[in-house]
């Protein structure tokens, strides 16, 4: 018989990819969650993006500069976009997990959140604009938050 000996890392990603890591929440941990950011029925306007409570999903926008209509800066616009819109989801995960002072000098969150829907993408007055959207449940139960420091 051969051993097989994995790394932490390696049984981790065995556990990400075959999904086994992720549990999801029961109506009782999201009730807790909505209890703890007020208990508001419907729609919840965070600073960093806006919960449906009732539909059970997250939505939040990103932006980012377009230099000119050329094709590469429109992608990477859109990629800034993107980038600024899976940035703006981990701080509201901050914010619906721990909230935030009134006062908000720096906040720096480290941590992963799952893939979401592009529902918008555009351009506004030189930005590209992108909303994306993730159900509630899965946000909460497979976005990771690493480390975090807020002054």
């Amino acid at each position: 018989m051969k051993k097989i000996f994995l790394s932490a890392l390696a049984f981790a990603a065995l556990f990400l990819t075959e999904g086994w890591a992720f549990a999801s929440l029961s109506e009782e941990q999201m009730y807790s969650i909505w209890q703890n950011n007020g208990g508001i029925d419907g729609i919840q306007v965070f600073r960093y993006g806006v919960v449906d409570w009732t539909g059970r999903s997250v939505t939040s926008e990103g932006k980012a500069p377009l230099l000119s209509s050329a094709p590469h800066d429109r992608l990477l616009a859109k990629r800034g976009a993107l980038a600024d819109a899976r940035r703006n989801l981990l701080l509201l995960l901050y914010e619906m997990k721990f909230g935030l002072p009134e006062r908000l000098q720096a906040i720096e969150v480290t941590g992963e959140v799952v893939e979401g829907n592009v529902d918008y993408s555009g351009i506004k007055e030189g930005m590209y604009l992108v909303e994306v959207t993730v159900s509630l449940e899965r946000f909460l139960s497979e976005s990771l938050i690493f480390s975090s420091s807020v002054r």
